[in-house]
């Protein structure tokens, strides 16, 4: 005897089965085209966390990666992602790069020091 749920059952594993294979598709690439995307200073201060003036200081200093058209700043979300990763590492770097940086005799201290005239 037919039995119309088992067919609606079957018809419903196979709905969701397809659902699946759509989203498994659709979900990496969303997340690339993501990671790829370009923004003003509203993607840097989702990404960061940081405060708009603080961005704008960074960016003025070079020390956050951006670009500049204009007098307008583009962040990559990507570029900002991996500074974000970055962090204390490029901090040294930044610090040593500095013309006044003299870390103490126990390399303990990463603050650049005054240099005594």
């Amino acid at each position: 005897m037919f039995n119309p749920f088992e067919e609606l059952q079957a018809r419903l594993i196979r709905v969701e089965t397809l659902l699946y294979d759509v989203l498994s598709i659709i979900a990496p690439a969303k997340a690339l085209q993501e990671k790829e995307r370009l923004g003003g200073i509203d993607l840097a201060i989702q990404v960061t966390g940081l405060a708009k003036s603080t961005i704008y200081n960074l960016a003025s200093e070079g020390r956050i990666p951006h670009m500049k058209r204009g007098k307008k700043l583009y962040f990559s979300y990507t570029e900002l992602e991996n500074w974000i990763r970055e962090g204390k590492p490029q901090l040294l770097h930044n610090l040593q790069s500095m013309p006044n940086y003299q870390p103490d005799e126990l390399n303990r201290s990463l603050l650049p020091q005054p240099q005594n005239s």
